[in-house]
């Protein structure tokens, strides 16, 4: 399975300080929901990216797989993985293939990083939401991160300059560029710039990812229409980014933790 992030996977932790690549950050401000469930819990990474939080995950003894759209991200989970001696099944797929891809049943499913952002149109978000219920227990929760598409498109922020990182010899400046649509019916695309400086020579790479804003009300209706009950948020107008849990079925087993 190609995608727009097969290419990006070998250069997607110049993104991250060195802190966030072991995966504890996202782990913490995850813990207050973990707990609800304990380690006995059966936990799905919908859409893991390189592992990081599935890796910590695992080494606080939870039960935990992973699976992504991209198989170059996969790649570099199941490589991650192997070099911390840690057994996760990964998965490359789309969020409407799940099912097929597990014969077990989740209770705790997570939608991180923005990713949802990545369905085309409505009726691919609802698709995907979908996937995501039918690989969950009964009482089971999921949790959509996601960034503020309100914010941004009224903002309309064209560059965002991130803190270089330096690694061995190399140093990396990581540089967004927005192209913002002009309303919410065209896709959004940022260019991922990787400034490296080795040696005393400058190099560049960069990646275009290409989102699909969407209101968070729209996010919130749709969780509601496939089927899930007490969803929570924690969006605020102003916040750069919001998260949403949502339940499936009866007997409940958690609600918001914080944000990363």
């Amino acid at each position: 399975m190609t995608t727009q992030y097969d290419e990006f996977a070998g250069d997607y932790e110049w993104l991250f300080a060195d802190e966030g690549l072991t995966g504890e950050r996202a782990f913490g401000n995850s813990e207050a929901l973990l707990e609800r469930f304990g380690t006995s819990a059966e936990i799905l990474d919908c859409a893991c990216g390189t592992g990081t939080l599935a890796l910590a995950l695992a080494r606080h003894g939870y039960r935990v797989a992973g699976t992504d759209a991209s198989g170059g991200m996969i790649e570099e989970a199941r490589r991650r993985a192997g070099e911390a001696g840690l057994a996760i099944e990964f998965e490359a797929c789309r969020w409407d293939e799940l099912a097929g891809r597990f014969a077990r049943r989740f209770d705790l499913v997570l939608c991180r990083g923005n990713s949802i952002g990545h369905c085309r149109d409505e009726a691919e978000m609802v698709r995907s939401l979908e996937g995501m219920r039918e690989v969950m227990k009964d009482g089971g929760t999921l949790v959509v991160d996601s960034r503020n598409w309100e914010k941004i498109l009224a903002e309309r922020e064209r560059f965002t300059v991130m803190r270089s990182k330096e690694r061995g010899s190399r140093r990396c400046v990581p540089l967004y560029v927005w192209s913002i649509p002009a309303d919410w019916h065209e896709r959004l695309t940022i260019e991922v710039v990787l400034i490296f400086e080795e040696g005393g020579e400058t190099s560049v790479r960069s990646h275009a990812i290409t989102y699909y804003p969407f209101r968070h009300e729209a996010l919130m209706e749709r969780l509601e229409r496939v089927g899930f009950g007490e969803v929570e948020t924690d969006y605020r107008a102003g916040a750069a980014s919001y998260r949403v849990s949502a339940h499936w079925g009866g007997r409940r087993g958690g609600s918001l933790g914080g944000g990363d």
